[in-house]
């Protein structure tokens, strides 16, 4: 897996796509769907190379009482908070990603990573 990973990002790394007009369905498709399908089933290309099972994104508001998380989300998705209390991180750190592909300022990042977590709450299955 570590080995695969450089090579996922470097097909997944459009620079277009991650400036301050980005939009969160173009970040989804461009940085996601390889891995949590084009739906966010879990079902994308390279899911099946993975060596954990990736998440169904439709369903995080399921799995938390019918709210969807955006704060957990947002946090998980950006990547550069605190150390995550379960282990292992398996998803790229998309805040770092974002930030190194454009030499964008935190605001654009920030920016991006929100959008890109409201495309994810409007993938949910209610």
């Amino acid at each position: 897996m570590r080995v695969l990973l450089p090579t996922i990002l470097t097909f997944m790394l459009p620079v277009a796509a991650l400036g301050a007009e980005a939009d969160g369905a173009k970040l989804y498709q461009n940085h996601c769907s390889a891995c949590h399908g084009v739906r966010g089933e879990g079902d994308g290309p390279i899911a099946m190379l993975m060596t954990v099972t990736v998440p169904n994104l439709r369903e995080l508001a399921k799995h938390n009482g019918g709210v969807f998380p955006t704060d957990r989300v947002t946090a998980y998705v950006d990547g550069r908070g605190p150390a995550q209390a379960h282990g292992g991180r398996q998803m790229p750190v998309w805040g770092d990603v974002f930030s190194a592909a454009t030499k964008a300022d935190e605001p654009v990042v920030a920016a991006n990573v929100k959008v890109l977590v409201q495309f994810i709450e409007e993938l949910q299955q209610r």
